[in-house]
């Protein structure tokens, strides 16, 4: 099972995510386990259990992506998934990034 970190800058904004991706996980059997949390948020502790941190556009400065990448694989969610909240396309990125199987089609 891999690890995904959703990061925004504020937590309600990353929550929103979190649902339907955790949904899609499962419904395709995908072993990933998503979580959220906002920069505020985030602990040393909690960064190093993670496979792979996705960062919501605009979420965080770059010192602290550097920062991020230093320590985890990092990636910036793309705004056409972000924008719309796809949810799906959020999970395919994540094991493209994680290079698990791509989720089928339905």
């Amino acid at each position: 099972m891999k690890n995904v970190l959703l990061l925004s800058g504020n937590e309600n904004s990353s929550h929103l995510f979190l649902g339907e991706a955790k949904r899609t996980a499962e419904t395709r059997h995908m072993p990933l386990n998503f979580s959220a949390a906002s920069i505020q948020d985030l602990t040393p502790d909690m960064l190093a259990e993670q496979d792979l941190v996705l960062l919501a556009p605009r979420a965080v400065n770059q010192a602290e992506v550097t920062t991020l990448k230093a320590q985890v694989p990092t990636m910036t969610i793309p705004n056409d998934i972000y924008g719309w909240l796809n949810g799906q396309a959020l999970v395919k990125f994540a094991c493209e990034k994680l290079q698990l199987l791509p989720v089928a089609a339905v």
